[in-house]
């Protein structure tokens, strides 16, 4: 495990606009001189989500999330703190310089920045032996064959993969990358995993290659397509998972696509990537495409971070509606509303915008029905006439999905109008939806009990790395992902004026900060945080380095400071500081008389403790008066 220095956090907040940041997620409108949004952290309906510019730091006063750049990034995407501060640091281009104590975190990491060079070097190789050699030539017909041209090829950096395997390797060895690199890399494959000296084989051969992107577009892996019918192995072939690659959280296109979904408030999901590519170069930008796979509970819950409204453009056989029924389950529980494109048959979105244009498609994704309506209307006529029974048993199917509804009173309207459809009884649809959301939560509940005693062995398992000295100890563990947790409380007015002032005013802080800790703090509750404040090297004039030194404390500490930074209050000046600590001088003095007289209340106290309490409350009493 390493340590970020808080220098390095610093620069990565002075390097990451939070505005700009929080905008690449979802939109914010301007409230004076702060930004304003719709909470991403809980349902609401009045913007309670503020981003305040000048401190660089968000906060919601109805969840009371808050924090700077990395803590939002860990919030939303739901990241370790290394993590989010890494991902701020590549979309900065900063190097990222850490304190390390664990040599094999170390060498973890320096392998997976080796693998990410592997990957950025190899997709300019595929990308070179497209345009220029002429074994490749295959793989330019069919992009021809698909009205793909150049241009495109070089906007989205396709490849071609040769179907030699020395070529393969001899790059490789030029490149400096080792055998052992290519198969951790996902582009190559040992021969026998048991003995690594019968060699590799290239993973992709004569395939027309597409790199994987990670948010930033950097490539992760590649998706290989085949170029002649009697190639082995799928239509598509995706890299295997490595450190860097997790085709059940990647969507493909979703790094170019993603502020076009924020903008449409639409997201239109494609089987594949070449489709997905062909509407993108016409203007159709709201898509993504999971990599030869059906879609995930990862891939619904990031959708879900970016809209409300998912597009199924499927293929319009059964295996497309099969595909669109299994995708609507997993995208419904997030409150995500699924409609059905229906696409002409036999066509795909590629060979539809070829043969009709781009409008065409556009047409048909507009006018795309509700799921529901969809079922309703591909099944619900034939069985009109059919037997009750049958009309049952497709309202027992279509009771199954309307129990992954939340919204009650879209629940209650499907009722309706399955009942009305199918024509049969109210109160038999509405007790197979009961015994449907019964059913799901009994699941539910089993699942969260595994999933809890899991968690509970894994944490009893668990052992912490020992702290540096002389820094203020987090209470909880900033590598793990971001779980909510009470906001410490400060309800003394001097406390948090103090604090508020060591944080904002330069001169405050320069002049408190170097006297030492004031002994009576130790006869005061709530002053814990006031000390870290007190002794932390920051410059309360640079948001970034407030901010770096808040990262380090625990998320309870971390959302009482962003709150306290985001309240209205007197001119955090100087003076004021001052008296402040006279007043808490005197509540000192006060907390000490209340305990020496609960003292001399005891029974059976000898004489000479009588005396010596009675002398102390005395002069306790004479320093009140002299305050």
């Amino acid at each position: 495990m390493a340590i970020i220095s808080q220098e390095t956090i610093q620069k990565i907040l002075d390097d990451n606009d939070i505005v700009e940041l929080i905008q690449g997620y979802f939109p914010l409108k301007r409230a004076g001189t702060n930004w304003v949004a719709n909470c991403p952290f809980h349902n609401e309906k009045t913007p309670s989500f503020n981003v305040v510019p000048g401190r660089q730091i968000f906060h919601c006063f109805g969840c009371q999330a808050g924090g700077d750049a990395i803590k939002f990034v860990q919030m939303y995407d739901n990241l370790p703190f290394p993590e989010a501060a890494r991902k701020l640091a590549d979309r900065a281009g900063i190097m990222l310089q850490e304190e390390v104590y664990d040599p094999k975190a170390e060498a973890r990491r320096k392998g997976k920045s080796e693998l990410m060079r592997l990957q950025r070097a190899a997709t300019e190789w595929f990308h070179l032996l497209l345009f220029k050699k002429p074994f490749a030539q295959p793989a330019r017909d069919y992009l021809k064959s698909r009205g793909l041209g150049m241009e495109v090829s070089r906007n989205w950096k396709f490849g071609y993969a040769p179907e030699d395997q020395r070529s393969f390797f001899d790059w490789a060895h030029g490149e400096g990358f080792s055998v052992q690199q290519l198969v951790d890399g996902g582009l190559a494959k040992w021969r026998d995993e048991h003995n690594p000296n019968r060699g590799a084989y290239s993973f992709f051969r004569h395939r027309l290659m597409f790199p994987l992107n990670n948010d930033f577009g950097e490539p992760l892996a590649f998706s290989g397509r085949v170029l002649s019918a009697e190639q082995g192995g799928g239509k598509y072939v995706n890299s295997p998972e490595t450190s860097l690659f997790n085709k059940s959280k990647t969507l493909f296109g979703l790094d170019r696509s993603k502020r076009a979904i924020i903008r449409d408030k639409k997201v239109i999901i494609f089987e594949g990537q070449l489709d997905l590519i062909a509407a993108f170069e016409n203007e159709i930008e709201n898509v993504v495409a999971p990599l030869g796979t059906a879609l995930t509970e990862d891939h619904a819950r990031i959708l879900k971070r970016h809209t409300d409204e998912v597009v199924l453009c499927y293929d319009s056989d059964n295996a497309g509606v099969k595909a669109a029924s299994k995708a609507f389950k997993l995208l419904a529980p997030t409150g995500m509303l699924v409609r059905l494109a229906q696409l002409p048959e036999g066509e795909d979105p590629d060979s539809l915008i070829r043969s009709q244009g781009a409008d065409a498609l556009r047409e048909i994704v507009g006018k795309a029905p509700e799921f529901f309506d969809f079922q309703i209307d591909s099944r619900g006529t034939k069985l009109n006439q059919g037997t009750l029974r049958d009309r049952l048993n497709f309202a027992k199917d279509l009771a199954t999905d309307i129990a992954l509804i939340d919204d009650r009173m879209l629940l209650d309207s499907l009722i309706s109008r399955v009942t009305i459809r199918l024509g049969v009884g109210e109160d038999d649809v509405r007790k197979l939806v009961h015994d449907a959301i019964s059913a799901t939560e009994r699941f539910e509940k089993t699942k969260r009990k595994r999933d809890a005693i899991a968690k509970r062995r894994e944490e009893e398992g668990h052992h912490r790395p020992p702290q540096n000295r002389g820094h203020y100890q987090p209470q909880e563990n900033p590598d793990l992902p971001v779980k909510s947790a009470a906001p410490t409380e400060i309800k003394s007015r001097s406390v948090r004026l103090l604090c508020r002032a060591l944080l904002t005013d330069k001169e405050t802080k320069e002049t408190i900060s170097s006297q030492p800790i004031p002994e009576y703090f130790r006869n005061l509750t709530e002053t814990e945080l006031l000390t870290a404040i007190w002794m932390a090297p920051f410059d309360p004039g640079v948001p970034s380095s407030v901010n770096a030194f808040i990262s380090q404390l625990g998320n309870a500490d971390q959302q009482c400071l962003t709150r306290l930074l985001t309240e209205e209050s007197a001119n955090l000046t100087l003076a004021l500081a001052h008296d402040c600590l006279a007043k808490l001088v005197k509540q000192s003095i006060q907390n000490q008389i209340s305990v020496t007289k609960a003292q001399l209340g005891a029974p059976n106290l000898p004489p000479q403790e009588i005396e010596r309490l009675s002398k102390l409350l005395l002069d306790l009493r004479i320093q009140l008066h002299d305050r």
